[in-house]
């Protein structure tokens, strides 16, 4: 369900490593929602299977390093009125700008998909934040 918080908020969910997708700015609100599945499963067999997959999926948060290289990107990006999501998994951090352009702390560099370069559009506002990090490793889309 969608709702306002502030920046210091948005910053506070970072730091208790929740997935949220910001979707809206309203004055000083940012408005926040849940991270909404991508694919809906119909068939039932498919969804045994898929359940089945989940159960052995690895558990296990970010490390701190990570969340709180978020903490930072998230705020320079929620300063700049850019729309987009976090999904936090075992030692990883997605930040997600649509289903092409997107970034992933893992535990030893940043993978970064969908740009060319680190001055490429909404990259260009966190790409030195991210550095501090680790390297930025650059992956091509397979198509």
């Amino acid at each position: 369900m969608a709702r306002q918080v502030s920046l210091d908020e948005l910053v506070s969910i970072v730091n208790s490593a929740e997935n949220f997708e910001v979707i809206d700015y309203q004055g000083n609100s940012i408005v926040i929602d849940d991270v909404k599945g991508i694919v809906k499963i119909k068939d039932e067999e498919a969804k045994k299977e898929f359940s089945e997959l989940q159960k052995r999926s690895p558990r296990g948060k970010p490390t701190p390093k990570q969340v709180s290289v978020t903490a930072d990107a998230v705020r320079r990006l929620a300063e700049n009125k850019v729309k987009f999501k976090v999904v936090f998994g075992p030692k990883e951090v997605i930040i997600r700008f649509d289903l092409d352009h997107y970034v992933r702390l893992s535990d030893k560099d940043v993978r970064v998909v969908g740009f060319s370069s680190k001055s490429e559009g909404v990259l260009g506002l966190i790409a030195g934040i991210l550095e501090k990090y680790g390297p930025l490793v650059f992956l091509k889309r397979v198509k």
